[in-house]
């Protein structure tokens, strides 16, 4: 009677034994489920967050309403060049200040279609679209360099940037076409103020 008492008390707790087993797997298996939900739409906002904010792709620039760029090159007297590219009725208009020259010696000159082009391709190339609202500067550097750029659109686009010994993405090789575009433009030999 005691050994049937004993093995009906060892069959219970066996069985309890597995229900609690059974139990602990059902909550394992549910624990992974959970898991792998909750990855999956980590990973599905994360692939959402990716593409709707890291992989936009800049607006395209088509034309130019006005651009407008200057920058440093010490501080000497006249140190700084700066030019003011305008759309008019009847073309782009450019006014050209180069590195020491005197204010009174700028000139304007017409800019031909094809440096129009030349300067928006440039623009694209280098993605100057994500300029917009730069603003950087080392502040530890005395007597550095210095930029300001802004573009305005015919369709709405409006960039705007600057700093001080910091500079964006790809600048030097958008500073070295517009030098060299705007720059041809400019007759050394003729006094304005004369």
């Amino acid at each position: 009677m005691v050994a049937k008492k004993e093995r009906n008390v060892l069959a219970k707790t066996a069985n309890v034994d597995v229900i609690k087993a059974k139990n602990v797997h059902v909550v394992n298996n549910m624990g992974k489920k959970i898991a792998w939900i909750i990855i999956g739409l980590l990973s599905v906002l994360v692939i959402g967050a990716i593409f709707v904010f890291g992989l936009k792709k800049p607006k395209k620039i088509e034309s130019i309403k006005t651009l407008y760029f200057t920058y440093t090159s010490g501080y000497m007297m006249n140190a700084y060049t700066r030019y003011e590219l305008e759309k008019r009725e009847d073309g782009y208009f450019v006014k050209i200040k180069p590195d020491g020259i005197p204010e009174e010696e700028t000139q304007e000159a017409k800019v031909s279609d094809s440096d129009i082009e030349k300067i928006i391709q440039t623009l694209n190339e280098y993605k100057v679209t994500k300029w917009n609202n730069f603003r950087e500067s080392d502040k530890y550097v005395l007597d550095g360099d210095s930029f300001s750029f802004s573009l305005t659109t015919e369709d709405g686009i409006d960039i705007s940037a600057s700093g001080y010994m910091r500079w964006p993405k790809n600048y030097n090789e958008v500073k070295s076409t517009l030098v060299e575009i705007f720059d041809a433009y400019y007759k050394y030999d003729i006094k304005v103020y004369e």
